[in-house]
């Protein structure tokens, strides 16, 4: 058995394998800072919060509740609110088409009993609405991760064909 060590490969030496004193043995505190800094930074919301976009129409009021700024790859709900002092014949809710480019809608709830695609928005028709009733419609999309920089479009609440109330939203999208 021989009491010879092993050659060290070439371009290794004693110093790289000899143990580290001081400040050299630990991790630099700049990694620290660093992630001190980000969680800062998402505490502030400067990453991502969510807005409200109202419009009121007559007797009928549209509220729509989704994040203002967003990552891509990202989930996000979307809420549409609609209340009437007057009775609602045939709720209709249209969202344009550009809103949802590039991203990928999960969940309807509740769910229309009539979707269609008509003059650049998606329509969705649900049952009468009683004045004075809240309606609540929930939408749960995924931002794809193609999309750099957002996009904007009109929400629309409709009696049928007949135009209730709008609003202009949009949203974000970060890298």
């Amino acid at each position: 058995m021989s009491t010879e060590s092993t050659p060290y490969p070439d371009g290794i030496d004693e110093r790289h394998v000899r143990p580290l004193a001081g400040w050299r043995r630990h991790a630099s505190p700049l990694s620290l800072a660093v992630f001190g800094a980000v969680v800062a930074l998402a505490l502030t919301g400067l990453l991502g919060h969510e807005r409200l976009w109202e419009a009121q129409g007559g007797s009928t009021s549209l509220t729509v509740h989704m994040p203002e700024l967003i990552r891509n790859g990202e989930f996000f709900e979307m809420r549409v609110s609609v209340e009437s002092d007057e009775r609602i014949g045939e709720l209709v809710v249209g969202i344009d088409q550009e809103l949802w480019e590039d991203m990928t809608v999960n969940t309807l709830i509740p769910a229309a009993s009539d979707e269609s695609s008509e003059d650049g928005e998606y329509r969705f028709t649900f049952a009468e609405l009683e004045a004075g009733t809240p309606f609540l419609f929930k939408v749960d999309v995924q931002v794809n991760p193609d999309i750099l920089g957002g996009n904007e479009g009109v929400v629309t609440v409709y009696d049928g064909d007949e135009v209730l109330a709008q609003v202009a939203v949009g949203i974000g999208v970060l890298p």
